[in-house]
């Protein structure tokens, strides 16, 4: 893989979104003492750092926020364009609190009976 990093028309640097990178990953980060967990995004490529060198992770909600000029490990799913538009409707406003109570209740065959 080479840096990959776009040109506008006028020859200056266009943002990767690192969204459509591949290497953009979602995952579900529990929250202590109780059976729900908030959406969290983490490269894992490890290109997101703090200063001292941990790991840095991101909400789902912010995830559009995260672009970058150029990135050596950039792996793009597809269209932009038409993905980060899709993004932007689709992305929360807000951080999400979700349950996993209530994913059991969605599953087909759940009843109330069956989950106590």
């Amino acid at each position: 893989m080479k840096n990959i990093s776009k040109n506008t028309d006028r020859g200056e640097q266009k943002k990767i979104y690192c969204a459509n990178c591949s290497h953009c990953m979602v995952f579900k980060q529990l929250i202590e003492g109780a059976q729900t967990y908030v959406l969290r995004v983490r490269c894992s490529m490890g290109q997101w750092k703090k200063r001292s060198g941990e790991e840095k992770v991101y909400k789902y909600f912010s995830l559009l926020r995260r672009t970058a000029t150029g990135c050596f490990f950039y792996d793009p799913m597809g269209e932009e364009d038409a993905y980060i538009k899709d993004l932007k409707k689709t992305l929360p406003v807000k951080d999400e609190i979700y349950s996993y109570l209530s994913e059991k209740r969605d599953k087909p065959g759940n009843t109330i009976d069956s989950l106590q």
